[in-house]
């Protein structure tokens, strides 16, 4: 058995699983870090949740392993005490309060009371929960009931947070709301998030594996920060000028004070160093990954597979 990588929070290695002669995962390889989010994309059925349901210790798999800080999910049961899980439902007892469906999370991660009650006010404050405590979930909205559902899930502070189509069913404010939530849990762990809303993964995600019938059919790296376009107000008369901020490797000139740049640094290193020009920057757009194009190719290129 190989050894799992330096710093990987999780490991699979070759996951498979079959249920009734069909094929519901093969293959499957992934390795998660402090602070990443990876994607799980495809369309339903493509084999997200059975992944996540292997990955979390759920399911045991019909081949392969995974590992969490080294150990062996299905061999040291105490593996599982480093997951947060969020399923597709969020499990929460509608005639139950936030604080009596907290309390009960805790209780069965093996905290005693006085621990539970800690762990209750610490994740509540975390998530802007603090006032609602009474309130019964079945009186929530579903933006709010998924944010139960987090709470739920971070109660044990585990270091990989596992999320099923976390965004699913949520209006267009309720769904951003949430996104901006996990973007600032991701510091916190490393975060495996499935979902077919092309939205979460464009940005939420570092990492986005395509699923379909099972296979891992494609891998996209989502480096934000390589490629972006500004405009500037004030731009430079020759637009190699721009060439020599040293944040920038390549420049483009698309007309009316717009650019295209390939950057050596970060975003925020750029817009300081187009500022301190006296150039007026009016507009820093990150590339935008073609996901739905990369999705629909991977998949018709298994379809056409015999």
């Amino acid at each position: 058995m190989n050894p799992t990588p330096k710093n990987s929070l999780l490991s699979a290695k070759d996951l498979g699983m079959n249920d009734q002669g069909k094929i519901r995962l093969s293959s499957f390889n992934l390795d998660l870090y402090q602070g990443e989010t990876v994607g799980l994309l495809g369309v339903n059925g493509a084999g997200k949740s059975t992944a996540l349901a292997l990955l979390s210790g759920a399911l045991a798999p019909g081949s392969g392993y995974v590992e969490i800080l080294g150990m062996n999910l299905h061999q040291h049961p105490q593996a599982k005490e480093h997951i947060g899980l969020l399923p597709e439902v969020p499990p929460l007892y509608a005639n139950l309060s936030i604080d009596e469906n907290l309390d009960f999370a805790a209780r069965l991660r093996g905290m005693a009371s006085s621990q539970a009650t800690s762990a209750r006010e610490s994740v509540k404050k975390r998530l802007g929960l603090q006032p609602l405590g009474k309130r019964l979930c079945g009186r929530l909205s579903k933006g709010m009931a998924q944010r139960v559902a987090i709470a739920q899930a971070l109660i044990h502070s585990p270091k990989v947070l596992i999320l099923d189509e976390p965004t699913a069913g949520l209006d267009p404010a309720q769904a951003q709301e949430l996104r901006e939530l996990i973007r600032e849990l991701a510091g916190e762990c490393g975060i495996i998030l499935a979902s077919h809303i092309l939205a979460d993964m464009e940005q939420l995600c570092q990492r986005v594996m395509i699923l379909n019938h099972g296979r891992q059919v494609a891998e996209q790296t989502l480096d934000r920060n390589s490629i972006v376009r500004i405009q500037l107000g004030n731009p430079p008369a020759d637009p190699t000028q721009l060439a020599e901020i040293t944040a920038i490797h390549k420049v483009e000139h698309q007309g009316d004070g717009w650019y295209q740049l390939q950057l050596n640094g970060s975003g925020e290193e750029l817009a300081e160093q187009l500022v301190a020009a006296g150039w007026r920057l009016q507009a820093l757009i990150p590339s935008q990954y073609n996901l739905q194009s990369l999705l629909a190719q991977a998949i018709a290129s298994t379809e056409e597979q015999p």
